[in-house]
């Protein structure tokens, strides 16, 4: 009776470890990184990211046509501390084919979902 009962409290301990650092591991996941997001724009419309995220706070068009779009965001003025982050997208004929990301931005923040821990984090390609 005791293995049963300290099985059901394992089972609930384990089950409200999902998504965090110890479940994770326990489930061979890691969590969705800002890079995984960012690199999930790669081959979408430029109307589609725009309609999502809003209009970007930068753009400049490229001598070929292409256009650099970026997202820039700061926080933590209110404690004394000023944080620049600057998201870019390469349009290419309407559509995202690259993508960077500042130092600064916070590289957690994904949509809180989980991917196989041996997917590697995708890596700036702009």
């Amino acid at each position: 009776m005791k293995k049963i009962a300290l099985s059901i409290v394992m089972s609930a301990l384990l089950a409200g470890c999902a998504g965090s650092p110890m479940g994770n591991l326990i489930n061979n996941e890691r969590s969705e990184t800002r890079n995984d997001v960012l690199a999930s724009w790669v081959g979408e419309d430029e109307d589609k990211l725009i309609m999502k995220w809003g209009p970007p706070t930068g753009s400049y068009t490229l001598s070929s046509g292409a256009k650099v779009i970026s997202y820039e965001y700061v926080w933590g003025v209110y404690v004394g501390q000023r944080y620049h982050c600057e998201e870019k997208f390469l349009i290419e004929k309407g559509k995202v084919t690259k993508w960077s990301i500042g130092s600064a931005c916070q590289k957690s923040g994904g949509k809180g979902q989980t991917l196989p821990a041996d997917t590697p984090v995708p890596q700036p390609t702009l």
